[in-house]
């Protein structure tokens, strides 16, 4: 298989599959699998994957492609369908394969918010108490994290424009809520004051309900950006404490994917 060229092998590998026996169909799907990895095409290589695992004469075949299925499921961030495949695997595994496995165990209940759950599958893996230590500090951030309200950041913003942007975080955008509408609250009154209130309602407030709107809406997005940003960054630091203190042939393809991000 040409690695470099993989839309081509799957070309190729199809026309094995339309016109070749039976055999050696079930000898391309795991070929095609690994081309659509490549391509970063996961849903598509965790399906060949798939019909790889069924076709596979030795359960040590079948366990190396439910890995290779679970990898693509977690690169595709379907957490929920690779914590099923996790279950397919045999517990009786020799320990690089045993870490292996708590390796995703700990990603994938990472990835659906399980923590207490991810924290004893990375504890596993890890053996000194250095690195286990890093990895309970990293987990008890998330705490501080879970106190972060997109519902408060929308809320504050409804009552004083910017506020919720401020909340969040996200300063700059928060100052330009709060003069926009701040400018058009003063029209509003000046209008009213200087013509009718008619006159306000049916010039200026329609804008400044717009904007009003729009701002507490991205104060609540903006919250949500910073549990995503913060809980990423924790991650980032519980794999790399994790892989650092691992021997290099043990880390996984996973590993080095999220550490090279």
């Amino acid at each position: 298989m040409e690695l470099n060229r993989p839309k081509e092998a799957i070309a190729a590998f199809q026309r094995v599959l339309f016109f070749g026996d039976e055999d050696f169909q079930k000898k391309v799907f795991p070929n095609i699998a690994e081309c659509y990895f490549l391509l970063e095409d996961y849903a598509t290589a965790s399906r060949y994957f798939d019909l790889a695992y069924f076709s596979a004469s030795t359960d040590t075949t079948k366990t190396n492609y439910t890995f290779k299925k679970i990898e693509s499921l977690v690169r595709e961030k379907s957490f929920l369908f690779a914590k099923v495949e996790l279950l397919n695997l045999p517990d009786n595994l020799p320990p690089t394969l045993s870490n292996k496995k708590l390796l995703y165990s700990g990603i994938i209940h990472y990835g659906l918010g399980e923590y207490d759950e991810s924290k004893a599958s990375f504890l596993q893996i890890v053996s000194e108490e250095t690195p286990q230590m890093t990895i309970i500090a990293a987990f008890s951030k998330l705490e501080k994290v879970a106190k972060i309200s997109p519902k408060k950041a929308r809320i504050m913003s409804m009552i004083v424009p910017g506020l919720g942007q401020f909340y969040a975080g996200d300063v700059r955008n928060g100052i330009n809520s709060l003069v926009l509408n701040g400018s058009f609250a003063y029209l509003t009154l000046q209008t009213m004051f200087n013509y009718s209130i008619w006159d306000a309602a049916i010039s200026i407030l329609p804008w400044y309900q717009r904007y009003h709107m729009g701002g507490y809406l991205r104060a609540e997005e903006a919250a949500y950006e910073k549990i995503r940003r913060e809980t990423g960054e924790i991650f980032q630091e519980i794999i790399v404490t994790v892989a650092s203190a691992q021997p290099t042939s043990q880390k996984t393809p996973t590993q080095s994917a999220t550490l090279n991000k």
